[in-house]
């Protein structure tokens, strides 16, 4: 699929958009879940494109939004909800917006577009956004503290992780080995190691954006909740939930729940699964979210097909800094996933 894809984004969907076929196709499921990760603030110039890569721009954020009303029937987090809690019927064509990790650009910057074209949107935050000094994801902040050097004293107390050795001696594939290491740890230790961690790379200046990199406080998702977005759990600390031993994984699971609905004094129903890809999740996970007592919990990856009704494993498209306007009419029209059965991508 890798050596198929650049053709397809450069020159098979733009066509097929083109000529608006894109428009009137839907994916056998007969809804779509896009999910996002926030906006880039005007404040903030990308760095790094592996990590700000998650991030789009207000104006392709409206685009996006543009087209999903022009073709679809955007509804509301709850009239999604009474579809998974009632059986209630989607409206034909329908799609659900959610957006993951509770970034303050939350917001400073995706909310104004949001309201500007009329669109709700589910957010799904961290245990993080119940207290007033949030602090940033760890394993952006890892990133950056191994962007400073190797960290030997810290990675000699680290878990070991046989299963996961780095197929590669990128960067990127020691700081992922690092992560899954990280995540075996309980979120008490694990807040520990990162102390040690900032400690040894001499970390105390600032990262340069705040609304880029930090978590909304408890005041800033109470006023993105009133101002009517539907607010959704992503764990208390975003760990790779399949590394956590069963105990840590319930807590991680059920006490986000827990905190969300004492802080918002509201029902928190739906889950997202952090990364929300086969390889950090599972039929455990899936468990446990149906334990907490969630209504549904959405996984990070497409999986079109029509004979696939769990409600704790709803697929979502991820949408990305380069996700071009064809690309996503692509995804949403259920073509890109079809191809990629085909050619066994």
């Amino acid at each position: 699929m890798r050596l198929v894809s650049p053709l397809l984004k450069r020159a098979v969907y733009p066509t097929l958009h083109h000529i608006g076929w894109l428009d009137y196709t839907m994916p056998p499921g007969g809804y779509a879940v896009v999910n996002y990760h926030g906006v880039l603030p005007a404040d903030y110039s990308t760095t790094d494109i592996f990590l700000d890569g998650n991030l789009v721009s207000p104006e392709v954020l409206r685009q996006q939004l543009q087209l999903l009303k022009a073709h679809y029937h955007v509804v509301h987090p709850e009239e999604f909800r009474a579809w998974v809690e009632q059986g209630t019927s989607l409206p034909s064509r329908a799609v659900l917006v959610t957006c993951d990790d509770g970034l303050v650009n939350n917001l400073t910057d995706m909310l104004p577009v949001l309201q500007s074209e009329g669109v709700s949107c589910l957010f799904f935050v961290t245990g993080a956004s119940c207290g007033n000094s949030p602090g940033m994801l760890w394993y952006e902040e890892l990133y950056h503290l191994m962007r400073t050097g190797p960290l030997s004293k810290a990675n000699l107390q680290l878990p070991s992780d046989e299963d996961d050795s780095p197929s590669s001696e990128t960067f990127q594939s020691l700081w992922w080995s690092t992560v899954r290491r990280a995540s075996r740890m309980d979120a008490k230790t694990r807040a520990t190691w990162m102390d040690l961690a900032r400690s040894e790379a001499g970390w105390k200046e600032r990262l340069c954006s705040e609304r880029r990199h930090r978590f909304l406080s408890i005041a800033e998702l109470t006023q993105l909740s009133e101002a009517g977005m539907s607010i959704g759990a992503h764990t208390l600390t975003h760990p790779v939930l399949s590394l956590c031993n069963e105990e840590e994984a319930r807590r991680e699971i059920q006490q986000s729940k827990m905190d969300l609905e004492s802080a918002l004094g509201r029902t928190v129903w739906a889950f997202a699964y952090p990364f929300g890809d086969p390889s950090t999740m599972g039929e455990r996970e899936k468990r446990l979210a149906r334990e907490a007592g969630f209504a549904c919990a959405f996984v990070n990856v497409e999986r079109w097909d029509a004979a696939h009704s769990d409600a704790f494993a709803l697929p979502r498209i991820h949408i990305s800094r380069d996700t071009t306007l064809p690309e996503f009419a692509a995804h949403l029209s259920g073509i890109h996933a079809r191809l990629r059965r085909v050619v066994g991508g």
